[in-house]
């Protein structure tokens, strides 16, 4: 009978921690479905996706698509169709005539083609295709700015990640000196001044720490506000940017043929030199091909009544004075012509700066990054050092403190430059006009 029972209450105790074991399975599954791992080139390609300012670009190439069958349908003819039907109170007749019907019914289809209007017309056209052109250039310099910013913000949450790790570590080594100086100060080796000293600096590591995962917060908000995602991510160590394989004169020279915003400047150029022959065109003569088919009822019919008629003709127009205006619109796109041709000069010099600032600045990293690394180094050694001299009373709590503080710069600072040369390679490739065209658009 015993065995029994404890065959039951084995099998009972064995139900009870299957259920918890499938209890905790479950809630782990769920924790880890919830968070999402996001990569660089993923949260690049959903910032390109989802973002507003891609959108409005987008939107504005649409508009520029459009303007070319606003600007064709200037050289197609044109058909009109009016109808009408009038109802009389009463006929009236004069002279044997009848001069108001009980009713009367009009139809009529007219076709109007223009033939020439000063060029205006291929002007126009010319026009509203190199704005498509620049709008499609427009929307992968947007796009490349996203996929920069984005960049920023992801290497900035990995800073933040880091930075969090530090502090932790940080805390850690302020509660082991808080530990030793509080062991010797029972054995009154060290005052109560040095103990309290120790944990204003718990306290203060505290601080730091809990700043640290609100920036840690405020930077994964923001890339979320990018890539536009609700529910929680991480994201995970990129792997390392290639540097661009060219001399500066070679990026530079690259930069004039791939920045879409120089590319966009020419053509803006383009599209003012149209528009001065657009103004021209109003100086010149216009012709145009007009035909007419009407037919007429009316009740009661009069003799002089014409039931059908059908007619063409061509208009001719010159315009002599106007008050000055076609002047002033070509004088206005004369200077708007000049004015695009003075904005793609200060662009291009503008472009050459920014590239050799941007290749100054990467040449700079490597030798930072090195000096960083012996500075850590160099302060890993010197904190557990001193550290242990402070255990046996060697040193003093100011020499572990301003230790500790040494270690966190130089962490911090590798860290900070690590990631800041990802981001420069980045931003050379964008002032080059290459980022986009590496990601494969």
């Amino acid at each position: 009978m015993n065995k029994i029972s404890n065959f039951k209450f084995k099998i009972s105790n064995f139900k009870k921690i299957l259920l918890l074991f499938t209890v905790y399975c479950s809630l782990f599954t769920v924790v880890h479905a919830e968070e999402k791992t996001i990569t660089l080139t993923e949260a690049s390609r959903l910032a390109v996706s989802n973002y507003e300012a891609v959108v409005l670009s987008q939107e504005d190439l649409y508009q520029a698509e459009v303007g070319i069958d606003k600007a064709i349908s200037q050289v197609l003819p044109t058909v009109t169709v009016d109808s009408n039907y009038t109802e009389y109170t009463e006929s009236k007749t004069s002279g044997g005539f009848n001069t108001q019907p009980d009713n009367s019914s009009s139809f009529s289809v007219k076709l109007s083609q223009p033939l020439y209007s000063g060029g205006k017309e291929w002007s126009l056209l010319r026009q509203a295709r190199k704005k498509t052109e620049a709008g499609k250039y427009s929307l992968d310099a947007a796009k490349e700015d996203i996929v920069l910013n984005v960049s920023k913000t992801y290497y900035t949450v990995l800073k933040s990640e880091k930075t969090v790790e530090i502090k932790e570590a940080a805390l850690k080594r302020a509660m082991e000196q808080r530990r030793v100086a509080g062991a010797r100060f029972q054995v009154g080796e060290v005052t109560k001044a040095i103990l309290l000293r120790a944990e204003a600096e718990v306290a203060g590591a505290e601080t730091e720490l809990a700043n640290a995962k609100k920036d840690l917060l405020v930077a994964k908000d923001r890339l979320a506000r990018f890539i536009g995602i609700s529910e929680n991510f991480k994201v995970v160590e990129p792997d390392s940017k290639a540097i661009p394989d060219a001399g500066l004169d070679r990026l530079i020279s690259l930069s004039l043929e791939k920045r879409q915003d120089y590319i966009q400047s020419k053509i803006g150029e383009d599209i003012a030199d149209e528009a001065v022959k657009y103004a021209v065109g109003n100086f010149l003569p216009s012709l145009k091909l007009e035909g007419v088919y009407s037919n007429k009822d009316q009740t009661p019919k009069s003799t002089l009544f014409n039931a059908e008629s059908m007619y063409a003709g061509i208009t001719f127009t010159f315009p002599i004075f106007e008050g000055g205006l076609r002047k002033a619109e070509l004088n206005e796109a004369k200077s708007k012509k000049r004015q695009a041709e003075f904005k793609r000069v200060r662009m291009r010099k503008d472009i050459e700066l920014e590239v050799r600032e941007t290749f100054h600045n990467l040449e700079a990293f490597n030798p930072i990054i090195e000096s960083y690394k012996r500075q850590m180094s160099f302060a890993e050694e010197n904190y557990n050092m001193v550290f242990k001299q402070f255990s046996y009373g060697l040193a003093t709590n100011v020499d572990v403190i301003d230790a500790n503080a040494t270690l966190v710069s130089s962490q911090r600072g590798l860290t900070n430059a690590q990631y800041d040369l990802q981001i420069a390679i980045l931003e050379l490739k964008k002032r080059v006009g290459i980022l986009l065209e590496e990601m494969g658009k």
